[in-house]
């Protein structure tokens, strides 16, 4: 169980935003990244250790920090995800996300699956781990990016339709019908 608990827990990541929006403080309002060494160059705060900081608390750091220095910081924080979308998509590409978003929304930003892209089998890579799923499945069951594991570095993709072509059919007829008449040669002699 400890286990199950532990995995829930999402560490900051190389890669990941962080976007801070102050109502009263308009020089916070910023995307910070967290840097390869898991630091984190903070206006005002300068080069912090953010390895240790979970989305849930990161709101609670970041008020704690500035109220240190500044009066009343209304500060809104939430994280973004730098995901990789690949294959049948208009505009694959590296893209920014919030955690809250939703694998249409993921779709939607890369221009749309294309007409010969296969929704029901989307691949994800994590790291070390790959898993499909299904985008109609996400969509009912309101997963977010969250929901389903994708961190800072994942790779989404949208692979291509299994269809056959009038033109694949010619091909096949074409080599069985060569292949027919060498097998049907050798044979004879």
């Amino acid at each position: 169980m400890l286990f199950i608990f532990l995995a829930l827990i999402q560490l900051l990541l190389p890669g990941d935003g962080i976007v801070i929006n102050s109502t009263n403080y308009k020089e916070l309002n910023d995307t910070i990244f967290v840097l390869p060494d898991t630091t984190a160059e903070l206006p005002y705060l300068g080069r912090i250790k953010v390895d240790s900081i979970t989305e849930e608390n990161l709101r609670t750091f970041f008020v704690d920090s500035y109220s240190k220095y500044l009066k009343a910081p209304d500060i809104s924080v939430f994280l973004v995800y730098r995901v990789i979308v690949l294959g049948r998509v208009n505009r694959p590409g590296i893209y920014y996300l919030p955690s809250f978003a939703s694998l249409a929304d993921v779709l939607a930003i890369a221009g749309g699956p294309t007409p010969d892209a296969s929704t029901g089998r989307i691949k994800i890579v994590n790291r070390d781990k790959s898993r499909t799923i299904s985008l109609n499945l996400a969509q009912r069951r309101g997963l977010t990016l969250k929901d389903i594991q994708i961190t800072s570095g994942t790779a989404i993709e949208v692979p291509r339709k299994f269809s056959i072509s009038l033109e694949d059919i010619y091909k096949f007829a074409a080599t069985t019908g060569i292949l027919w008449s060498v097998y049907r040669d050798v044979i004879k002699r």
